[in-house]
């Protein structure tokens, strides 16, 4: 039920002068790709895609401590059928709602020490929208979430680092006006992934890392759009540099947390594969 997609992401980060930085970063951030090709919920389908430019300015307040902040314009579009709702469903439009980015960081750059904590704020839009053919308009707000990123050198060529995500799903639900059993998609807990990885450096030009990483079963209801409970996962990239010219490439492997209720269905032992692929270049 969840078809193979892709993601971009891109950006470009300059220097004002010795103290002030800036960066324009776009990405996808939110997404959903899910279609059924048998079973109970044969052709039921659901394609959600966003598109966003965060634009950020960074200050060195000392030699240690950094603080980021920005704003950020984010675009999400939606389809779905549920032939099982009565034969629903929903086209909706694009719409294009704003928030902010707020951040510090301390830094002890000669031990490649780096912690850095940001807040990202929930963005909500209001889309013009075909349910069973007729016009509605259907409100979504993604949520806001909270990461803490850090990284510490432990000799010269190895360098370990992580992160502790938290993202505010209970508050989020896509509720369509006329959606026979709201809310279409609904989480009933906040969600705390972790990760923790080993980088490296083999060669001159030729660096490693591990990683894995884990978000905590929750317990709550599954949906029929998001059948999962938490997760599991180990990767593993390389990089590989080239004078101004920085090539990673990596994959990960995930055991998807099972999910079962009785109104919707049971989910186990599902895996799922991400490749990853970064091309970054000093000017």
């Amino acid at each position: 039920m969840a078809p193979a997609y892709s993601l971009l992401a891109g950006g470009y980060k300059t220097d004002i002068n010795d103290k002030i930085s800036a960066a324009v970063i776009f990405d996808q951030p939110f997404g959903s790709n899910a279609d059924y090709p048998e079973g109970l919920y044969a052709s039921t389908t659901a394609d959600l895609s966003s598109f966003a430019t965060t634009l950020l300015v960074s200050y060195d307040a000392t030699d240690n401590i950094v603080v980021y902040g920005g704003a950020a314009a984010q675009s999400v579009s939606a389809t779905a059928a549920v032939p099982l709702a009565g034969g629903y469903t929903i086209d909706a439009d694009s719409d294009t709602g704003f928030g902010y980015v707020v951040g510090a960081a301390y830094q002890i750059p000669e031990m490649a020490l780096r912690v850095a904590l940001t807040y990202r704020s929930e963005i909500s839009t209001s889309h013009d929208s075909l349910e069973f053919g007729a016009p509605t308009v259907t409100d979504l707000t993604t949520p806001q979430s909270l990461n803490l990123d850090f990284q510490s050198g432990v000799n010269q060529k190895t360098l370990v680092f992580g992160s502790i995500r938290w993202v505010n799903w209970a508050d989020f639900e896509i509720a369509p006006p006329t959606y026979p059993v709201n809310p279409l998609v609904g989480y009933d807990n906040d969600s705390i992934t972790y990760s923790l990885g080993v980088g490296r450096k083999l060669t001159d030009t030729l660096s490693g890392a591990l990683t894995v990483g884990y978000e905590e079963s929750t317990g709550g209801t599954p949906s029929v759009l998001a059948p999962t409970d938490g997760n599991l996962s180990v990767g593993a990239g390389l990089t590989y540099t080239y004078g101004d010219l920085e090539i990673t490439a990596g994959a990960k492997y995930i055991w998807l947390g099972d999910a079962s209720d009785p109104g919707v269905g049971t989910f186990t032992d599902n895996t799922a594969m991400a490749f990853g692929l970064k091309f970054a270049y000093a000017l």
